[in-house]
């Protein structure tokens, strides 16, 4: 083999393993995802990128918002009904998170499916003291039925720059080392 194409492959070589050692550095430096064990062993990871639905809702006083206007908070939406069992043991958990967690980098929306919207979920909350709990309303379920909501409680993760991470279907420890873990992972992505 004539000298140049040796010493272009030589040259090839060495790119190759110094780009391979620069990777692994990177690489390893990288945070990994937590575990999906204990209080949040159901959550199910979207296999794909995922842009959240533009399907509107809203907050408590009637403005009509969607993800798009949270852009840059990682948002932990949960779905609930004033109805719902598992719902109602789920929500000083989410005030628990939103207490130790809330944030310009990260938020809880309790979003009411109540048909009654306001009028049932504002005193329904105010009752029970959970009063650090953002309310928002999707009375018609458009919203939760463009994520594929199908039951109460569900718990949709969504990326600071407005993707869906993943859900959860059913009750839930979000203040638990396991969730606050995974959502630590995402606010700081």
């Amino acid at each position: 083999m004539p000298n140049k194409i040796k010493a272009y492959l030589k040259s090839v070589l060495a790119a190759c393993i110094i780009f391979s050692a620069l990777m692994a550095f990177f690489i390893s430096g990288a945070e990994k995802m937590p575990p999906l064990t204990g209080a949040i062993q159901n959550f199910i990871l979207n296999q794909r990128v995922t842009p959240a639905p533009p399907v509107a809702f809203r907050d408590a006083d009637g403005n009509e918002k969607v993800v798009s206007d949270f852009h840059g908070q990682v948002l932990l939406i949960n779905f609930w009904a004033t109805w719902c069992a598992p719902c109602i043991r789920e929500l000083p958990v989410l005030q628990r998170l939103q207490t130790q967690m809330g944030s310009s980098k990260f938020t809880v929306l309790a979003m009411s499916t109540d048909l009654k919207g306001k009028t049932v979920a504002a005193p329904f909350l105010e009752r029970r003291g959970l009063n650090n709990l953002p309310l928002y309303l999707d009375s018609k379920m458009e919203f939760a039925r463009a994520l594929g909501v199908k039951s109460l409680p569900t718990t949709i993760l969504i990326d600071r720059t407005g993707n869906v991470i993943g859900s959860l279907a059913g009750l839930a420890e979000w203040d638990s080392s396991e969730a606050i873990a995974l959502l630590d992972y995402f606010r700081r992505q």
